[in-house]
């Protein structure tokens, strides 16, 4: 059979008409044609890392000059609250975030924009802001004292722009010093909440130091008269004169959550105010709120406050920062009073000094702990623990956790100068073995009369106790006894 050669019309395919058949389309994917970087920076854009075009030079606040041009500014906010906007076009901004930024030179006003990114800001954060342009007050509608420029920033939209929380970077103590103030002199209208209530609000620039005392249980939501829900706070704050209601809306009030009862305070100036039936303080836009300021009225109204709610241990842990061989092998050995070791303690608070103290006993309750089964205590997971053994088991941990001698099974002692009462001495454990004449476990497996005998030998005996004095211990510690 002869070679069959292919022929011409087999090179080329029939035509078909595209009426009548249609070639199905693969159904696209979302994110055709872009990296996963892309799509990650449109639909998250919390995660998108931002890369400045431009030099940006650091400025502080004081010296910045209304115009064009890259700068950095970083501070604290003492101020924000938000506006929300009804944008009609797919890019407009969902809000705005008005914030008062200061760092020690001035204060900034800054509007925040946002359509897609919730920022997590808070009174008191370290807050850097890059910003390509600075506008003056008048062109901003600022009408606040000592914040006579602004900038408006948009980084969703603008990649000139950016703000970033120094959560990282922020030591604590950076642009925490209050706006005028020196150590040699108060600062200028600060006043007592009770003379900021009694007429001391109409001042222009009122201030008042604070501190936190209690914060409401729950924060609330309150619908307004646009319809829109806003989270609200309440604040319980006090001074050394009289109390009042700290009134925060907004976001303001998210930066209650991170404040702490009887330990952080607040610098607030220009404050707004309401008599009701105590006195209510609220922010308004040009009121300054600083968080744990750095000067030394906050320090002592953080004390005040601790000094208040302070608890003691049940049985607070022998410290380890005496040195008692040494003490007892000094050649020199000096015997203090208790009006000595009080005049000593109040010129130098901070020595640590170790020496003897002649006491005699006035009271010692053996019998009574033991009749209560409190003869040995501690505390664990904040909650005390007494027994007559030397061991419990904690209710909350459910672990065993071993016990120490009641110190307030020592009760008054006195000597010619003054009198100790019951349970304000630290004793070690050697101290109350040469004291008692038996170990903790001796003590507590001991027949009622031996206790008995015990508690009336030593009743009105004359003893020598080895003392040591630390302000970091805050009480005497007893280190050995002489009988």
């Amino acid at each position: 059979m002869a070679h069959q050669f292919p022929s011409i019309q087999s090179f080329f395919q029939p035509e078909v008409s595209t009426a009548q058949v249609q070639v199905p389309t693969p159904p696209s994917e979302a994110g055709d044609g872009f990296t996963s970087e892309e799509i990650t920076s449109v639909l998250e854009p919390t995660l998108h890392e931002w890369h400045p075009r431009n030099a940006y030079e650091d400025t502080e606040i004081g010296a910045l000059v209304p115009g064009p041009g890259c700068v950095t500014l970083t501070g604290r906010i003492v101020n924000l609250y938000d506006q929300q906007v009804l944008g009609e076009a797919p890019k407009a901004a969902r809000g705005c975030l008005r914030l008062l930024v200061k760092d020690d030179t001035g204060v900034v006003s800054v509007k925040l924009w946002y359509a897609k990114i919730d920022y997590k800001l808070r009174l008191g954060q370290l807050l850097s802001i890059w910003t390509a342009h600075v506008s003056s007050a008048e062109s901003m509608s600022l009408t606040l004292q000592n914040a006579s420029i602004g900038t408006s920033i948009f980084p969703e939209r603008d990649n000139s722009c950016y703000a970033l929380v120094q959560e990282q970077n922020d030591d604590g103590t950076m642009y925490k010093t209050p706006m005028g103030y020196t150590d040699e002199a108060q600062l200028m209208g600060l006043m007592t909440v009770k003379n900021f209530a009694e007429g001391g609000y109409d001042f222009a620039d009122a201030k008042v130091l604070v501190c936190v005392k209690s914060i409401g249980g729950r924060q609330k939501s309150v619908t307004t008269k646009k319809g829109n829900t806003v989270a609200k706070a309440d604040v319980n704050v006090f001074d050394d004169t009289s109390e009042a209601t700290l009134t925060l809306w907004g976001y303001a009030a998210y930066s209650a959550r991170c404040w702490k009862t009887s330990h952080t305070v607040l610098l607030i100036s220009r404050a707004g105010f309401k008599s009701d039936k105590r006195a209510m303080i609220s922010l308004t836009s040009g009121t300054y709120v600083d968080v744990d300021p750095c000067m030394t009225d906050a320090y002592w109204l953080r004390g005040f406050a601790q000094r208040l709610t302070r608890r003691d241990h049940v049985n607070q842990p022998f410290p380890e920062v005496f040195d008692i061989d040494e003490a007892e092998a000094s050649q020199v050995k000096i015997l203090f009073t208790l009006a000595d070791i009080d005049e000593f303690a109040r010129a130098a608070p901070a020595e640590i000094y170790m020496g003897y103290l002649s006491v005699m006993i006035l009271e010692i309750n053996v019998m009574h702990l033991y009749q209560r089964h409190m003869l040995l205590c501690t505390e664990c997971c904040g909650v005390p623990l007494f027994a007559n053994s030397t061991s419990a088991k904690c209710k909350h941990c459910r672990f065993e956790i071993p016990l120490r001698i009641n110190p307030r099974l020592m009760g008054t002692l006195v000597d010619e100068t003054g009198s100790i009462n019951c349970g304000k001495l630290v004793w070690s454990t050697s101290a109350w073995e040469q004291l008692l004449g038996r170990t903790a476990k001796d003590l507590v497996d001991s027949s009622t009369t031996l206790l008995k005998y015990l508690e009336q030998r030593l009743l009105f005996s004359r003893v020598s106790l080895i003392f040591g004095w630390s302000e970091e211990v805050g009480k005497l510690a007893v280190c050995g006894v002489r009988m």
